[in-house]
Protein backbone atom coordinates (compact mmCIF):
# COMPACT_ATOMS: atom_id res chain seq x y z
CA UNK A 1 0.00 0.00 0.00
CA UNK A 2 2.99 2.17 0.62
CA UNK A 3 4.15 2.16 -2.69
CA UNK A 4 0.71 2.26 -4.09
CA UNK A 5 0.67 5.76 -2.29
CA UNK A 6 4.36 6.64 -3.51
CA UNK A 7 3.73 5.64 -7.39
CA UNK A 8 0.32 7.83 -7.00
CA UNK A 9 2.28 10.42 -5.63
CA UNK A 10 4.85 10.40 -8.45
CA UNK A 11 1.82 10.42 -11.25
CA UNK A 12 0.22 13.52 -9.60
CA UNK A 13 3.55 14.90 -9.76
CA UNK A 14 4.80 14.20 -12.96
CA UNK A 15 0.85 15.60 -14.12
CA UNK A 16 1.55 18.62 -12.52
CA UNK A 17 5.14 18.72 -13.94
CA UNK A 18 3.93 18.69 -17.51
CA UNK A 19 1.67 21.14 -17.15
CA UNK A 20 4.28 23.45 -15.63
CA UNK A 21 6.85 22.96 -18.76
CA UNK A 22 3.82 23.95 -21.27
CA UNK A 23 3.32 26.84 -19.44
CA UNK A 24 7.16 27.60 -19.61
CA UNK A 25 7.65 27.40 -22.93
CA UNK A 26 8.94 23.54 -23.34
CA UNK A 27 8.25 22.69 -26.73
CA UNK A 28 5.11 21.07 -27.59
CA UNK A 29 4.77 17.96 -30.40
CA UNK A 30 4.73 19.58 -33.37
CA UNK A 31 4.88 16.74 -35.91
CA UNK A 32 2.53 14.17 -36.18
CA UNK A 33 4.85 11.06 -35.01
CA UNK A 34 5.25 13.40 -31.93
CA UNK A 35 1.99 14.03 -31.48
CA UNK A 36 0.68 10.29 -31.89
CA UNK A 37 4.02 9.23 -29.63
CA UNK A 38 2.16 11.50 -26.74
CA UNK A 39 -0.86 10.16 -27.60
CA UNK A 40 0.43 6.53 -26.78
CA UNK A 41 2.32 7.60 -23.70
CA UNK A 42 -1.04 9.10 -22.20
CA UNK A 43 -2.68 6.01 -22.71
CA UNK A 44 0.06 4.07 -20.93
CA UNK A 45 0.27 6.63 -17.86
CA UNK A 46 -4.02 6.73 -17.95
CA UNK A 47 -3.87 2.78 -17.47
CA UNK A 48 -0.83 3.11 -15.09
CA UNK A 49 -2.65 6.09 -13.06
CA UNK A 50 -5.97 3.80 -12.84
CA UNK A 51 -4.51 0.39 -11.60
CA UNK A 52 -2.50 2.86 -8.70
CA UNK A 53 -6.19 4.40 -8.10
CA UNK A 54 -7.73 1.52 -7.59
CA UNK A 55 -4.77 -0.10 -5.59
CA UNK A 56 -5.07 2.67 -3.20
CA UNK A 57 -9.03 2.41 -3.01
CA UNK A 58 -9.48 6.04 -4.98
CA UNK A 59 -11.36 4.37 -7.61
CA UNK A 60 -14.15 1.34 -7.75
CA UNK A 61 -13.41 -1.58 -9.91
CA UNK A 62 -15.61 -0.74 -12.22
CA UNK A 63 -14.46 2.79 -12.48
CA UNK A 64 -10.95 0.90 -12.86
CA UNK A 65 -12.75 -1.54 -15.90
CA UNK A 66 -14.40 1.82 -17.75
CA UNK A 67 -10.99 3.61 -17.47
CA UNK A 68 -9.47 0.77 -19.06
CA UNK A 69 -11.95 0.81 -21.98
CA UNK A 70 -11.62 4.63 -22.47
CA UNK A 71 -8.10 3.71 -23.27
CA UNK A 72 -8.78 1.23 -25.67
CA UNK A 73 -10.67 3.46 -27.68
CA UNK A 74 -7.98 6.02 -27.80
CA UNK A 75 -5.31 3.81 -28.41
CA UNK A 76 -7.51 2.33 -30.98
CA UNK A 77 -8.04 5.97 -32.14
CA UNK A 78 -4.23 6.82 -32.35
CA UNK A 79 -3.93 4.01 -34.37
CA UNK A 80 -6.67 4.61 -37.03
CA UNK A 81 -5.15 8.19 -37.54
CA UNK A 82 -1.45 6.62 -38.36
CA UNK A 83 -2.87 4.65 -40.39
CA UNK A 84 -5.38 7.48 -42.41
CA UNK A 85 -1.66 9.72 -42.37
CA UNK A 86 0.17 6.60 -43.67
CA UNK A 87 -2.28 6.16 -46.23
CA UNK A 88 -1.80 10.11 -47.52
CA UNK A 89 -4.80 11.08 -45.63
CA UNK A 90 -3.57 13.79 -43.70
CA UNK A 91 -5.95 16.12 -42.54
CA UNK A 92 -8.10 13.02 -41.73
CA UNK A 93 -5.83 11.72 -39.52
CA UNK A 94 -4.91 14.67 -38.25
CA UNK A 95 -8.70 15.53 -36.80
CA UNK A 96 -8.74 11.68 -35.86
CA UNK A 97 -5.34 12.31 -33.56
CA UNK A 98 -6.86 15.29 -32.33
CA UNK A 99 -10.34 13.51 -30.95
CA UNK A 100 -8.05 10.97 -30.03
CA UNK A 101 -5.68 12.91 -27.88
CA UNK A 102 -9.00 15.23 -26.37
CA UNK A 103 -10.53 11.96 -24.92
CA UNK A 104 -6.93 11.74 -23.70
CA UNK A 105 -6.70 14.81 -22.04
CA UNK A 106 -10.09 14.60 -20.23
CA UNK A 107 -8.95 10.85 -18.91
CA UNK A 108 -6.28 12.51 -17.26
CA UNK A 109 -8.04 15.10 -16.07
CA UNK A 110 -10.71 13.03 -14.50
CA UNK A 111 -7.98 10.86 -13.41
CA UNK A 112 -6.04 13.77 -11.33
CA UNK A 113 -9.87 14.67 -9.65
CA UNK A 114 -9.82 10.83 -8.45
CA UNK A 115 -6.57 11.32 -6.87
CA UNK A 116 -7.69 13.42 -3.82
CA UNK A 117 -11.45 11.77 -3.52
CA UNK A 118 -11.97 8.33 -1.69
CA UNK A 119 -14.33 5.86 -3.71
Amino acid sequence: MAFARQFQAFVLAACIALAGCASMGVPSPETFNQRVAVGIASVSTARDTAATLLAAGKISREDAINIQKQADVAREGLDVARKMEAAGDTNGGSTRLEVANAALRALQTYLVQKQGVPK
